[in-house]
């Protein structure tokens, strides 16, 4: 089994344990799909577009964050699932699920203020849900090359989640732009207090891609005070 399936797998295994005995379903698109939880009670096949279970994964990106180095070469990506609730218990579950990611830290539930643009409608399309981000790690081996006649100096990088505001001349908050830090391949969107959350490197100085309607513009600020102050003038 590849590392993100992996990863996924515990994932499932969590939200599985936080609604038993309600199903999770993972759906990958195929016309057969994986399950956790106990077998349905009865026999027969569910109407077209009705879910076969109570909860529903599936995934909906899958993004390089960076490359860092523990025992060896990482390459770090972040995998991001929707979880849908389906049916009567919809409002129960959900709230069973939340707190279970909440309680394990290696996951994270992305707010309304960070979904890619046309990231959340496509992908919780039956009922009530959410979309989680999962970090993997995956182990590569480099190429060897020829011998090295000067010293080597290796750099690592490790991706941190970095708190921040994007602010007007006025100190106002900026609200619904676009921000990506160089060092992430994931932009988020600030929320109506001008408020973010990125994905960037372990830089002190990190430089910004801001986009607020419509303008585009590089941005540069320091990082060793949170949350970071990112100003648009």
């Amino acid at each position: 089994m590849g590392f993100v399936r992996s990863s996924l797998t515990e994932l499932l295994g969590v939200l599985s344990d936080a609604v038993s005995p309600e199903r999770v379903r993972f759906d990958d698109g195929s016309a057969g799909t994986s399950e956790t939880g106990p077998a349905d009670p009865a026999p027969g096949t569910p109407e077209p577009g009705t879910p076969e279970a109570p909860v529903t994964v599936h995934a909906v990106a899958l993004n390089r964050v960076g490359r860092s180095r523990r025992e060896g070469p990482v390459l770090d990506l972040e995998l991001r699932v929707a979880v849908e609730c389906h049916g009567p218990k919809q409002l129960d579950n959900m709230e069973k699920l939340l707190l279970a990611v909440e309680r394990n830290s290696q996951y994270s539930v992305v707010s309304s203020g960070e979904f890619q643009p046309g990231e959340y409608e496509p992908n919780v399309r039956q009922g009530l849900g959410f979309l989680v981000r999962i970090p993997v790690a995956l182990r590569f081996d480099e190429p060897s090359g020829p011998p090295v006649l000067e010293p080597l100096i290796a750099t690592t990088v490790t991706a941190r989640r970095l708190h921040g505001r994007l602010v007007d001349v006025h100190n106002k908050g900026i609200p619904d732009a676009y921000i990506r830090a160089h060092s992430s391949a994931t932009a988020v969107v600030s929320d109506a207090t001008g408020h973010f959350e990125v994905l960037a490197s372990a830089d002190e100085i990190q430089h910004f891609a801001v986009a607020v309607r419509g303008t585009e513009r590089e941005v540069s600020a320091s990082t060793s005070s949170l949350p970071v102050i990112i100003r648009w003038e």
